[in-house]
């Protein structure tokens, strides 16, 4: 078998040669892709042993026509035992009677603050967050959804722990409840990679988040960069987009464990799937060009990587030994961290359909991403007119 492949080698014309080489060079940068990365998030983000000293923790909540999740599911974060956590709470002109629930939580639970805004504007979830920060007592903020179902003791815990004292992020992972909708499962598969690799870049030293919740951070940041700024106009991220000017790799922590993580209950479709992908494209355009560049190479090679290893076989089958090799040898290296990180984070029954995934949506995103550029170019050309 080796001989026959090394008559193989010098039977090779000079364009089967290179696009050989061309695979070669792709699935070696996929491979160090995976080592580097996801890999760095399974090492680094392994739970840390428990510490006792608390931090001061403001719990931001902006709600708009929440009356039934603000019945069932506030009690439930109210009720937690931590004397140094206060909850903020802005009602975002709710046409229903959120507000009214709201006025009776609040005679119930002194740490609860309440705020409101009387009438309709623009970007408001980014005026109401802005209340929130100002109104907040404690040093350190964090952004809750109002439906997430399982507000523990333990994840309190994890969140309102002290940090060292360079730390000015903790990020911890949210999803949402698994369903048989089909678009269910595709969003928390897109979800959990999109959280993935926000924090494998951050541990290589190119931080970013593409989620504000269960995120917390010292409040002062927001007010040294101004607030929103300029990016107050962007429809599809809020917070990110300051959290983002700020955090680095060596003043962000993760608790990626199951202690730490929030479970929304979120009704999710189509549109709702395509909402987090046009969000996370937008929160990239306002990274540096570095970490721009970086994510645009990635997204190639992902493309390029299975497209050589189709024409390597379609020029010169002889050599599919070799391919069938490198192929198993990086697919079993991605189950491995895959599977360990989904089993880590609850995913459970993705890890299939996550293999499926990882292979087609980087093509399915290069023409969204398309589409979705070009939308946005037509609109700011309608909007000068």
């Amino acid at each position: 078998m080796i001989l026959e492949l090394l008559d193989t080698f010098n039977t090779l014309t000079s364009t089967q040669l290179v696009v050989f080489v061309v695979v070669v060079l792709l699935w070696l940068l996929r491979l160090l892709y995976l080592l580097f990365f996801p890999l760095r998030v399974l090492i680094k983000t392994k739970a840390k042993p428990e510490v006792t000293e608390k931090a001061s923790l403001s719990v931001l909540m902006v709600v708009r026509n929440e009356e039934e999740n603000c019945r069932e599911t506030l009690p439930r974060l109210l009720d937690l035992a931590s004397p140094g956590m206060e909850v903020v709470v802005v009602d975002d002109f709710s046409q229903d009677n959120t507000l009214s629930v709201l006025g009776l939580l609040k005679q119930r639970y002194q740490r609860m603050k309440l705020s409101s805004l009387s009438q309709e504007t623009r970007y408001s979830e980014k005026l109401a967050q802005n209340i929130a920060l100002k109104s907040a007592e404690k040093d350190w903020v964090m952004v809750y959804p109002v439906s997430a179902q399982n507000p523990s003791q333990d994840w309190l815990n994890e969140m309102d722990k002290a940090s060292a004292d360079q730390v000015l992020v903790k990020v911890a992972y949210t999803t949402v409840t698994a369903s048989k909708n089909r678009f269910n499962k595709v969003y928390r598969i897109e979800n959990f990679f999109q959280q993935v690799r926000s924090a494998s870049y951050s541990l290589n030293g190119l931080a970013f988040v593409y989620n504000e919740e269960n995120v917390a951070f010292k409040k002062a940041e927001y007010f040294k960069l101004g607030g929103f700024g300029t990016r107050v106009q962007e429809p599809y991220a809020n917070l990110e987009l300051v959290i983002n000017r700020f955090i680095r790799k060596k003043n962000v922590e993760y608790c990626f464990n199951d202690r730490s993580i929030l479970t929304k209950q979120l009704a999710v479709g189509h549109a709702e799937f395509k909402d987090l992908v046009r969000k996370s494209i937008r929160i990239e355009k306002h990274l540096s060009k570095w970490k721009q560049i970086v994510l645009l190479l990635d997204r190639l090679t992902q493309v390029l990587y299975p497209l050589f290893v189709a024409l390597v076989l379609l020029v010169t089958f002889r050599l599919w030994p070799v391919i069938a090799i490198l192929v198993v040898v990086k697919l079993l290296v991605f189950m491995v961290i895959i599977k360990i990180l989904q089993k880590r984070l609850n995913e459970r029954k993705l890890f299939i359909t996550s293999l499926v995934f990882s292979f087609m949506m980087p093509f399915y995103k290069l023409f969204f991403r398309w589409s979705f550029n070009r939308q946005s170019q037509n609109h700011k050309w309608k909007n000068r007119r």
